[in-house]
C-alpha cells in the first residue's frame, strides 16, 4: 500500500496514514524525549553553564509534547490534535529564553536532536516501510519548521518587548545619574538595566556632524540620543584603549568628554563637560573624535571668566594702543612668541615664520613700549597669560 506525501497545510491534520500509525510511533517516545534531552544538555556544557535539572525537566515535557502532538496530526485526529496548541507552547519557550537573555541556539539543538533521533529510530524500525518512512519523515521536517517558526515568533516578540523594556531602564538610570540621585537608588536601576555600576564614570556631551548620525555604542555605555544635547555616561573612562573605542563607536559625531568622577558625581562631570562643549561649538577648542576634559584645563581655565581676563589683558597690554591695529598684533605675536621662546629671538622667529633679525627689531621696540617690567617675572607670566588667552579667544581689548 502506499501512501501520499504531506501536501497538506502545516497546521492541518494528515491523511491517508495507516491507522495504527499512532500505537506503532507511541512506544518510540520516551527514549526519543531521553536521547534528545541529553543532546541539549551535552550542547549546554560546551556552550556555557550546565542545563539546570529543572530547565532539563522542561525540555523532556516540551519534545514529549511536540513528539504526541506529532503523532496526533498524522492520526488525522481533529480532536486531539489541536494545531494551535504545541504552536503556543514553542512560542512561549521561544519568549522565555529571549527573556533569559539567551538566543535559539539550545531550541534548534534540542529539535535537530529529537528530529535526528526520530528519523534514526523509522529508519532502522521493521515497524514502517521504505515508504512509510519517507513519508514520516517528510511530514516530521515540516512539523519541526513549523514549531522552530512559532518559537522565532515568541522569541522576536519577547526580545522586543525585553528591549523597550530594558531601554526605558537604562534612560531611568542615566537620568538618575545625571541629577545626582540618592545613591543607594542607583543599584536597583543598574540591576533592572543590566548595567554593572563602574568606580568611575565620565559624562560625554554628543555634538553629531551631520543629521544622519546615528549612535552604536558598546552595551554598557548609557547613551540619550533624543535629547536636544545629546550626552552619554561612559563607564571607566580611563581604561586602555577606551579612547580608541569611543572613537569608533561613536564615529560621526565629536564626543566632549568630562572629567572621571565617582558615580555619585556625574553632574560634576556633566557641568565641566557642557562648558568644553561651549568651547568646541565656538571654534576655540577643535572638535572631531573624542575632546577630553582634562586636555583643554588651560583653556578651560582662561575662558572661564572672559570678562575677568579683558580687564587683565587691558591693563598689561596698553603699550600697545599706541601702535595701529596691524602693527599691534605683529607685536603682541611677537611678544608670546618670545615669552614662549625664552627669550630667544631665534626660537621666536621659527614659530612666527620671519627673519631672526625681525623678531629683534620688534624686541627692542617692545621694550622702548614696555620697558624693563618685561623681563620682570610677575609682569612676564601676566602678559603671557593674557597673550595666550588673546590667541585663543580672539581680541579681549574690546570685551
Amino acid at each position: 500500500m502506499s501512501y501520499p506525501l504531506w501536501e497538506e497545510s502545516p497546521t492541518e491534520p494528515c491523511s491517508g496514514f495507516p491507522p495504527d500509525v499512532g500505537a506503532r510511533l507511541r512506544p518510540l517516545v520516551p527514549g526519543l524525549a531521553r536521547s534528545a534531552v541529553e543532546a541539549v544538555r551535552r550542547r549546554a556544557q560546551s556552550h556555557g553553564p550546565p542545563l539546570e535539572p529543572g530547565d532539563a525537566e522542561a525540555w523532556r515535557e516540551l519534545i514529549v509534547s511536540a513528539v504526541y502532538a506529532f503523532i496526533e496530526r498524522v492520526e488525522g485526529d481533529r480532536l486531539l490534535g489541536d494545531p494551535t496548541r504545541v504552536a503556543e507552547e514553542f512560542r512561549a519557550f521561544g519568549a522565555d529564553e529571549a527573556r533569559q537573555g539567551r538566543t535559539l541556539e539550545r531550541l534548534h539543538a534540542g529539535t535537530r536532536a529529537a528530529v535526528a533521533i526520530a528519523w534514526r529510530r523509522l529508519a532502522i524500525t521493521d515497524t514502517f516501510t521504505r515508504r512509510e518512512v519517507a513519508v514520516l519523515g517528510e511530514a516530521l521536517f515540516a512539523f519541526q519548521e513549523e514549531l522552530i517558526s512559532a518559537a522565532a515568533e515568541g522569541h522576536s516578540e519577547a526580545r522586543g518587548a525585553e528591549g523597550d523594556r530594558r531601554q526605558r531602564a537604562r534612560s531611568l538610570l542615566l537620568e538618575a545619574l545625571l541629577d545626582g540621585a540618592d545613591p543607594a537608588s542607583v543599584p536597583p536601576l543598574a540591576q533592572a538595566a543590566r548595567w554593572r555600576v563602574p568606580e568611575r564614570v565620565a559624562v560625554a556631551l554628543l555634538l553629531p556632524e551631520g543629521t544622519a548620525w546615528v549612535p552604536a555604542p558598546p552595551s554598557d555605555i548609557l547613551v540619550d540620543a533624543e535629547r536636544d544635547d545629546p550626552h552619554a555616561v561612559v563607564p571607566d573612562p580611563d581604561g586602555p584603549g577606551r579612547t580608541r573605542l569611543l572613537e569608533r563607536a561613536l564615529r560621526g559625531c565629536t564626543a566632549v568628554l568630562g572629567p572621571s568622577v565617582d558615580p555619585g558625581r556625574a553632574p560634576v562631570s556633566l557641568a565641566r563637560a557642557r562648558r568644553l562643549a561651549a568651547l568646541v561649538r565656538a571654534g576655540v577648542v577643535p572638535g572631531g573624535g573624542v575632546v577630553r576634559w582634562s586636555d583643554h584645563l588651560s583653556t578651560l581655565l582662561l575662558a572661564h571668566d572672559t570678562a575677568l581676563v579683558a580687564e587683565l589683558a587691558r591693563e598689561r597690554l596698553a603699550p600697545l594702543e599706541r601702535l595701529r591695529q596691524p602693527q599691534r598684533d605683529r607685536m603682541a605675536d611677537t611678544l608670546l612668541a618670545w615669552l614662549e621662546s625664552g627669550f630667544n629671538a631665534n626660537g621666536a622667529a621659527e614659530r612666527l615664520r620671519v627673519h631672526p633679525q625681525t623678531v629683534r627689531y620688534r624686541i627692542r621696540r617692545l621694550e622702548e613700549l614696555f620697558g624693563p617690567r618685561m623681563r620682570e617675572p610677575d609682569a612676564r607670566f601676566e602678559l603671557e597669560l593674557v597673550l595666550r588667552a588673546r590667541r585663543l579667544l580672539g581680541p579681549l581689548e574690546s570685551i
